[in-house]
């Protein structure tokens, strides 16, 4: 049976070999034995009405919109949108919707940086647990909505994309897992 296999592709290899050596017998050596056998096609000589080719220009570096770090990570905070995005180098990386400061606790704007982290941080003040906080200001924490002990209900999911806070910033559940893991001790932040 092997020997039989064998016999049928020696015959086949032979039947396409010989098509091939037919082929080639009958062109001459100035057309090649199929225009698919070139990479690309065949170079050609420049004649003076060819027009000059134009020089490719390096595209506009991309930058954050924060003036004073135009340039590597950020968190922006819009209060007027109730909206937090990540940049990178003029890209943006998250966007999450969020809740800032309601009237009589107004968020305060600037320019801030991440100060320390903290997986789940305790509000002495208002007595509820701040899963995946980032302190970026004394007090104020940018932080997963709060729960008050023993309670799987979270403080303000109703309200996200309205201004709802004592202060801080509110994020979803598991965005702020997400912007915790992300950002680093010393990020820039800028609420505005």
């Amino acid at each position: 049976m092997r020997t039989l296999f064998r016999s049928i592709i020696v015959a086949a290899a032979l039947a396409a070999l010989s098509v091939t050596v037919a082929a080639f017998q009958g062109r001459s050596e100035a057309q090649p034995a199929h225009p698919a056998t070139y990479a690309s096609p065949p170079p050609t000589k420049a004649t003076p009405q060819d027009p000059p080719r134009p020089r490719l220009q390096p595209a506009p570096a991309r930058l954050n919109p924060d003036p004073l770090h135009a340039t590597g990570d950020l968190l922006e905070v819009s209060i007027a949108h109730q909206r937090l995005r990540v940049w990178r180098d003029g890209r943006v990386v998250y966007r999450f919707v969020i809740s800032t400061g309601r009237p009589g606790y107004e968020t305060p704007t600037g320019h801030y940086r991440i100060l320390n982290k903290i997986s789940n941080a305790w509000s002495r003040k208002w007595s509820v647990w701040m899963p995946w906080a980032m302190r970026w200001h004394n007090g104020y924490f940018l932080h997963q909505l709060p729960h008050k002990p023993g309670s799987t209900v979270n403080i303000g999911a109703t309200k996200l994309g309205t201004p709802d806070s004592h202060g801080c910033v509110r994020v979803n559940v598991g965005d702020a897992e997400t912007l915790f893991r992300w950002t680093s001790v010393g990020t820039p932040v800028w609420v505005h």
